[in-house]
């Protein structure tokens, strides 16, 4: 395991070749307050032999590869946890836009933020992204993804996606019909869009399974207690506003969006590690000559 302190930290094209867990003291400014906030800048990549690894609580600011980006030797990539990070740009099976490949799999997404596009290589398999903010698009997927109580900001958030489930998600778009199905349909469970009529499929003659889904009609952004427009800020506030039609609407009865699901988004996005709630030092010894510093830590159960 590999715990970072708030600060920033600086890589150079780090190579992860074995299973580690890399956790960082938080990413919002609010909740890391006593401790500042882990940054790490640089390219991170994820190659064969780093199978079970987890990157939590940190802000990065660089892409991420996970895949070797070829599967002529057989090599993959598999049960990656990205945790309660505010990423940029996600790469799965490729470091490039232009490389296809299919060496990860069975990669885990829950309570991230995504900055820029998320791009799924062809023929990938068992992706699950949970309780996530996509600010950027999803692009290039063909194969099995899973998408569950997550908030789409970008006006064209779904590029060339086929095959996927899509289940108590908000999608801010409100015009254009933008599910690229390729000849393979995607299923839409309890979602609300923006936009007034569902879309259909331009680039072929499949249409996508909207199951029990609102077309909204207006701007999603009113459904939360406190988003403004449609993007992210940690000043905004995504839990939704009383009487919100998103309240219930999902599956069994459940909350779309972020907060909703078995498992809601962890408020602050705290890590797993004890957190430092808050920390005192005063400017002088007391009598005896001793600096008493205060610091006070609370357990995280999950």
């Amino acid at each position: 395991m590999c715990t970072f302190r708030g600060g920033t930290f600086q890589v150079s094209g780090l190579v992860i070749n074995k299973t580690l867990n890399i956790i960082g003291a938080g990413h919002v400014p609010e909740a890391s307050a006593a401790t500042g906030r882990t940054v790490i800048n640089g390219n991170i990549r994820f190659m064969g032999g780093s199978d079970f690894s987890l990157l939590q609580g940190i802000f990065h600011d660089g892409e991420i590869w996970i895949g070797e980006g070829t599967t002529s030797d057989g090599i993959t990539v598999s049960n990656i946890l990205l945790s309660r990070c505010n990423l940029d740009i996600l790469y799965l099976s490729a470091s490039s836009y232009s490389a296809s490949a299919s060496s990860a799999q069975n990669i885990m997404a829950k309570d991230c933020i995504f900055r820029a596009n998320v791009v799924c290589q062809n023929n990938n398999r068992g992706h699950l992204f949970s309780n996530c903010i996509f600010q950027g698009q999803i692009n290039y997927l063909s194969g099995g993804i899973t998408i569950n109580n997550s908030i789409f900001l970008h006006n064209s958030p779904l590029y060339s996606v086929t095959s996927a489930l899509l289940n108590n998600c908000i999608f801010s778009v409100e015009s254009t019909p933008i599910y690229s199905a390729g000849g393979a349909k995607s299923t839409f469970n309890n979602c609300i869009f923006g936009m007034s009529a569902f879309p259909t499929n331009e680039s072929s003659s499949d249409y996508h399974y909207f199951n029990n889904c609102l077309a909204y009609g207006s701007n999603v952004i009113d459904l939360f207690a406190n988003v403004p427009e449609a993007r992210f800020d940690y000043m905004f506030d995504f839990h939704l506003a009383e009487g919100s039609v998103a309240s219930g609407f999902g599956l069994e009865g459940t909350d779309c969006g972020i907060y909703g699901g078995a498992e809601p988004y962890k408020e602050g996005a705290i890590p797993i590690n004890p957190h430092i709630q808050s920390i005192y030092i005063p400017g002088t010894t007391d009598g005896q000559g001793k600096l008493n510093i205060s610091v006070t830590v609370e357990a995280q159960d999950n």
